[in-house]
């Protein structure tokens, strides 16, 4: 048997597999569509049912009515028992080294390397402002504006 028609019959070959298994992927994947409306009609009316048909004032977030209309859509919708969990969650700097951050105490230490491995220039005003503006501590400033926060 020459090559030419070996190959021939290979590519014959598998795609009748391919094909073959194809149809079989395809025919477990089918659905039942009029199941699968249903269950949609069902959920949506579930949605109607819980949300509350009470009247709500709008307010003026913005000029633009588009804008103003979402925004007062987004600012009616009840909030879920799992997103009102996030309302608890914080980060605070202590915390820092439990995610893989280095430690806040230790930031002021400047790069030796840059991401590509170069070695990092630190006589250049540009990159010791840069390096000092991300390396800074700003545990500080953030107490500030959480003490603020407590204020109002």
């Amino acid at each position: 048997m020459s090559s030419k028609s070996f190959v021939k019959l290979l590519r014959k070959i598998i795609r009748e597999e391919v094909q073959g298994a194809l149809r079989e992927v395809l025919t477990e994947q089918k659905s039942n569509h009029n199941q699968l409306i249903e269950h949609g009609m069902n959920l949506s009316h579930i949605t109607e049912n819980s949300m509350p048909n009470r009247p709500v004032a709008k307010k003026q977030f913005t000029k633009n009515s588009m804008l103003n209309d979402l925004l007062n859509e987004t600012a009616s919708t009840p909030v879920s028992a799992e997103m009102s969990d996030w309302s608890t969650m914080n980060f605070k700097s202590e915390m820092a080294e439990a995610f893989g951050m280095p430690n806040p105490s230790n930031t002021n230490i400047a790069p030796a390397t840059g991401i590509n491995g170069e070695a990092v220039n630190m006589q250049k005003e540009g990159v010791a402002a840069t390096v000092n503006a991300m390396s800074k501590d700003y545990s500080a400033l953030m107490k500030a504006i959480d003490k603020k926060k407590m204020n109002k």
